[in-house]
């Protein structure tokens, strides 16, 4: 984007925010009545469960107010970027891990995390409480902490019995590498189920995510380890990106033009049952679960399928709530969020969001979850993405150059060819 047209885009979103800046303190010699703000993107179950707590909170603690929004998924990752970069942006976010690491922690845009908010003396204090390693999604490369997990997310894979039974198929026996999707899908097609699987094309950072799944058990990178420049032209990159195509076009399992395009209920192919296999995470079974009770009872969580499945190699992502830099009050907004994340069996009984606590698998929501299994081994598989230096730049590129690869039929070679040196100049 030209210099001038984001510094207009700034301006403008700015003069549409000021009223949310943060650290608001309403009113005067009323009470002095604090007021936060926090917003979120849109997911049914977490939003409901969200407005619970807030009023839970509000009611113990009467000298503050929660100014609560949710923002819908296609306009959340800019419109938040945007506000924080302004000033203008609420005390809380709740924000992907990809996008603190990428944007936020360098661009310090974010608070680090201030351990007296959660009656703890030292970060140490507050991190042993989690299990290790997974904080590191909200962290820079010193080590310093910005945030704590609202959800915790390992990846899966989700067939539908019924469908697999209509096909000849055996549900007990899910397919284990990607070439048996491709083998099931053809043998679902043939039993009419025409959209056998299917990725979903949101918004750049569902293409990240995809991407990095698959390059994860290529070997395949987007960047080079240091983040300094592209690595798309790498042999594991190519390999993912095929792999992606083949998928999604050449196989003929579906078509890609038919997968749905609602970000706030993403996986509705899946839970209306037009689509018989899907990639999944734990808060889109619940998801499923309250809107298609009928279809859920159909679905069965099985281990995410593998190029290699000798050496298996999973992905795991994380919301964490962080609080402004600009907040003046980031003491309250703390405490705050101790409050959010002292419920952990609430978020994983009421909405599916692990909060990776020391012993959450042992917690009596854990032991109603009927996948817990899966998704313990696949975080025991998974690691965190890569990210770098301009993130979301680098994130429509890539978005674009799977456009032309899985759209457009254009060869992969030279989409991400094309896509390196948008990379390199982005980086540059």
């Amino acid at each position: 984007m030209p210099r001038y047209r984001h510094y207009q885009l700034l301006l403008a979103v700015s003069a549409v925010l000021i009223s949310t800046a943060c650290g608001t303190t309403a009113g005067g010699g009323s009470g002095g009545t604090t007021t936060l703000t926090f917003w979120t993107h849109t997911h049914p179950p977490m939003v409901e469960l969200n407005k619970k707590l807030i009023a839970e909170y509000e009611a113990k603690n009467p000298n503050v107010k929660i100014e609560y929004q949710s923002i819908p998924n296609t306009e959340f990752g800019t419109k938040m970027l945007t506000a924080l970069s302004t000033g203008a942006g609420p005390d809380i976010i709740n924000m992907d891990d990809n996008a603190l690491r990428g944007d936020y922690i360098p661009k310090n845009l974010v608070a680090p995390v201030d351990p007296a908010g959660f009656g703890k003396s030292s970060v140490a204090g507050l991190e042993s409480g989690y299990v290790p390693g997974t904080l590191d999604g909200a962290k820079d490369a010193k080590g310093t902490l910005y945030g704590v997990p609202s959800e915790f997310n390992g990846t899966a894979f989700a067939i539908n019995a019924r469908h697999f039974k209509d096909a000849g198929l055996d549900p007990d026996s899910p397919p284990k590498t990607w070439q048996e999707v491709i083998a099931a899908g053809k043998a679902l097609n043939k039993a009419g189920h025409k959209q056998a699987f299917n990725f979903l094309y949101l918004h750049s950072g569902w293409y990240s995510q995809w991407f990095q799944t698959l390059a994860n058990q290529t070997g395949g990178a987007i960047l080079s380890p240091d983040g300094k420049s592209p690595a798309l032209q790498s042999p594991g990159a190519k390999q993912a990106l095929n792999l992606w195509v083949e998928l999604a076009r050449t196989s003929g399992i579906a078509d890609p033009k038919t997968s749905s395009r609602d970000a706030t209920v993403p996986f509705q192919d899946l839970a209306s049952g037009t689509q018989s296999m899907a990639i999944v995470y734990p808060w889109a079974m619940e998801q499923i679960s309250q809107s298609n009770p009928d279809t859920y009872k159909d679905l069965k969580v099985v281990p995410l399928p593998q190029v290699d499945p000798a050496k298996p190699v999973s992905r795991v992502f994380a919301y964490f709530w962080a609080v402004s830099n600009a907040s003046k009050q980031k003491t309250e907004a703390w405490r705050f969020i101790s409050y959010l994340a002292g419920q952990h069996d609430r978020w994983l009984g009421d909405v599916s969001f692990v909060q990776p606590v020391t012993g959450w698998e042992q917690s009596e929501p854990a032991k109603k979850m009927p996948f817990v299994d899966v998704i313990s081994t696949a975080y025991g598989q998974g690691r965190y993405d890569q990210v770098g230096p301009r993130w979301s730049e680098v994130q429509d590129i890539l978005r674009k150059a799977v456009d032309k690869a899985v759209f457009d039929g254009e060869p992969v070679d030279a989409v991400l060819r094309e896509a390196d040196e948008a990379v390199r100049r982005s980086l540059s």
